[in-house]
């Protein structure tokens, strides 16, 4: 009979023991979405700082390289400069246009002969009608010329949309070549517009627009001046711009050609002989 030792052997005490290093994790991570709650509800002045020492804390400060060249916004995460959006520059292009023709045209403006107003979306250039035409009439003046040639350094070198529109005052054309104020304002506009054409505009940029008398002009200046203001012809720069078309693909080469005779198998049962050049 097998005896028995009278030393029994030690119970594991500790079999409970990952319960407290389970615990000691749900308590570090129930700390962490505090911490980043926290950072999430916070002001935005406070955010960027808190961010940096969870980033230290955890040993990830600088260790991402692709943020290399990044800038960093306040309240934001930090982007590389090719993902930040890049703002728009009609406006800064519409004000550089605007100062170019007020430089250009400031002997004109002077005599309240032209006009630039800037709006959100355009650029308007208004002409008086006197400067241009004749009164009840849409062909051109010898002055027009030299204001068109003028204006050519500046829009000839961009590419934004050009409206050009046709105004007439409020009394009713009485002549045989105009049956309404419509068709002489149309008239006018399409004058403009081809002579703008014909100093280099690309013709895809121009737009025209006929108004008659039924857009006067707004402004109290103009509307104390009485009827003459309101004949007039605006230049209107659009913010949008033309993108010229994609040149065609060049062709392929042409296969090289050899000559040699070339039979034909006549339709009467005969046959043609020639020497033409031929394709192999």
């Amino acid at each position: 009979m097998k005896r028995r030792s009278l030393v029994s052997k030690p119970r594991d005490q500790h079999t409970e023991r990952w319960l407290v290093s389970y615990a000691d994790y749900m308590t570090l991570a129930f700390a962490l979405f505090v911490v980043l709650y926290a950072v999430h509800a916070s002001r935005t002045e406070l955010r960027q700082p808190v961010m940096e020492g969870v980033q230290q804390a955890l040993g990830q400060l600088g260790s991402r390289p692709e943020q290399t060249g990044a800038m960093e916004r306040e309240g934001q995460p930090a982007l590389p400069v090719s993902e930040l959006p890049v703002a728009s520059s009609s406006a800064n292009s519409l004000h550089q246009l605007k100062l170019e023709l007020g430089n250009t045209l400031a002997p004109l403006t002077e005599r309240q002969l032209a006009g630039i107003e800037q709006g959100t979306h355009e650029l308007v250039l208004t002409l008086d009608g006197s400067l241009l035409f004749a009164q009840g009439s849409a062909l051109l003046r010898g002055n027009s010329d030299a204001v068109f040639s003028a204006l050519m350094p500046v829009l000839g070198q961009d590419t934004h949309f050009i409206h050009v529109r046709g105004f007439t005052d409020s009394i009713a054309v009485s002549n045989e070549l105009y049956d309404s104020n419509w068709q002489l304002s149309a008239e006018r506009a399409r004058a403009v517009l081809e002579q703008l054409q014909q100093k280099g505009i690309a013709p895809q940029r121009l737009r025209l627009e006929a108004y008659g008398q039924y857009r006067p002009a707004e402004t109290a200046q103009r509307r104390e001046a009485g009827r003459a203001p309101q004949r007039r012809v605006e230049i209107a720069i659009a913010a949008e711009r033309w993108q010229p078309p994609s040149p065609p693909p060049a062709r392929p080469p042409e296969p090289d050609q050899k000559e040699g005779i070339q039979v034909y198998e006549l339709p009467g049962g005969g046959i043609r002989i020639t020497n033409d050049r031929i394709t192999p």
